[in-house]
């Protein structure tokens, strides 16, 4: 954590009016970018996680719920025009700091289909944004969302079907390693179920409980090597 603050990056709204030019600028810690389609260059952002002011996070907040186009300049980097794009969901909270008077606001915002990849859910279609590219933690994920039957051995085995058919690419990330894993719960049951009947994975012989040894994430907290599922 030291030094910590020279790896965050700027983020910049800017609303020009007939007569009025304002500029919000706060600081930007964590970001999933998903890379630019279309001839805009403008990326489509998944989360952002920033501090400010009081001021600065209601512009930002504000500007959000209107789906506006923000400036991102990650640390040593040129600047990414970013959107969340519509329905994007906003949490704010604050931080209090040693020697301020006053609590540092704290605002994290997430893309609605960001908000609807969660367990037991399809809503969000066959795409899934993780936070992380570790193996061990997309075959949780994934497995966690869908209900899917597995075993953590399986997870070196489920990443080489995931590159090898292309259904996982890298997103642009700030202080994480998001990829987008692509696939319905049907899609992942074939796969399981095909590579049971060839032997390429097997279930245990004995009932047991089931342990994952996950990595730390932005979004799960410090690992546990006991949990279990």
């Amino acid at each position: 954590m030291q030094n910590a603050h020279e790896r965050f990056g700027v983020l910049e709204f800017t609303k020009r009016t007939k007569d009025i030019t304002t500029r919000v600028r706060v600081h930007i810690d964590r970001a999933v970018l998903e890379p630019a389609m279309d001839d805009r260059g403008q990326a489509r952002a998944h989360l952002l996680s920033v501090i400010g002011g009081d001021s600065e996070i209601g512009a930002l907040w504000a500007a959000l719920a209107e789906a506006a186009v923000l400036r991102m300049y990650p640390a040593g980097h040129a600047g990414i025009a970013v959107c969340l794009g519509p329905e994007a969901q906003c949490f704010r909270g604050s931080v209090v700091l040693p020697g301020r008077t006053r609590p540092v606001r704290h605002l994290v915002a997430v893309s609605a289909e960001l908000a609807k990849t969660k367990p037991g859910t399809d809503h969000a279609g066959a795409r899934t944004i993780l936070s992380h590219d570790d193996p061990l933690f997309i075959f949780y994920r994934i497995a966690y969302r869908y209900g899917l039957p597995v075993l953590p051995e399986w997870a070196p085995w489920f990443m080489q079907q995931l590159k090898r058919r292309k259904a996982v690419q890298p997103l642009v990330g700030l202080a994480c390693s998001p990829v987008l894993v692509n696939g319905m719960k049907q899609t992942f049951l074939a796969w399981i179920g095909k590579a049971l009947k060839e032997g390429s994975i097997r279930f245990p012989e004995q009932n047991g409980p089931i342990s994952w040894s996950l990595p730390v994430t932005f979004f799960e907290g410090p690992s546990s090597a006991g949990l279990e599922r």
